[in-house]
């Protein structure tokens, strides 16, 4: 979101916590991998603490990511989004029982899939169509 101009400088948007989307899209990776690993011969608490793990580091990558997003350009946030998604779900698919190759060219393609569209809304908020 770029900032308004004003006499005494820049405000930043603060129209959203940067940590509410990362928070709520780990609540729901957490309790997806814990369902996951559950379901594929994890115990009890190697499940929890699998979800625990991958909720955590993710939610942190993805706060990174919002909190620094006006400072890089759309080819370097869409990529970082893509390569954040498509690891996401590539392991994901290797927790719930794939093959690794499987689960790299799942995570692979999806990864390019959410660069591409990210690249397609980054870019077009950035420069407005002029009519």
């Amino acid at each position: 979101m770029p900032a308004r101009r004003t006499q005494a400088g820049p405000v930043p948007d603060r129209s959203r916590p940067a940590w509410a989307v990362p928070v709520g899209l780990g609540v729901v990776l957490f309790l997806y991998t814990v369902f996951l690993s559950h379901n594929n011969g994890f115990s009890e608490a190697g499940g929890w603490l699998l979800g625990l793990v991958v909720a955590a580091v993710a939610t942190g990558i993805g706060y990174v990511l919002v909190r620094e997003r006006n400072a890089m350009i759309p080819e370097v946030r869409a990529l970082s989004y893509g390569a954040l998604a498509g690891i996401t779900i590539g392991f994901l698919h290797s927790v719930s029982g794939g093959s690794w190759l499987r689960s790299l060219g799942i995570g692979l393609g999806f990864g390019v899939l959410v660069g591409l569209l990210s690249y397609d809304v980054f870019h077009w908020n950035q420069y407005p169509m002029r009519r």
